[in-house]
């Protein structure tokens, strides 16, 4: 994922139509998991396996956390905004 920020951002529209429900379960899942754990920090691969859904699915699950700030990307991951 290292260099491709702004593909990863332009994936999460994408993403959202093409799987819908998919979509919304995961983003749910993810928001409680990181307030239920606010030192937690995942990459996409984690994440994915962690809620058993599709990569591209994480991917713009993150995306949208980031871009509403509750999440933020680190080097390596995505962890809870401070």
């Amino acid at each position: 994922m290292a260099g491709c920020y702004g593909r990863f951002m332009n994936t999460a529209t994408t993403t959202q139509g093409h799987y819908g429900d998919a979509f919304g379960r995961a983003l749910e899942r993810a928001r409680a998991e990181f307030i239920e754990t606010p030192d937690l920090t995942l990459t996409v691969d984690q994440a994915a396996r962690r809620w058993a859904c599709n990569p591209d699915v994480c991917v713009a699950v993150m995306a949208t956390l980031v871009e509403s700030r509750f999440l933020v990307r680190t080097k390596h991951a995505f962890a809870r905004s401070k």
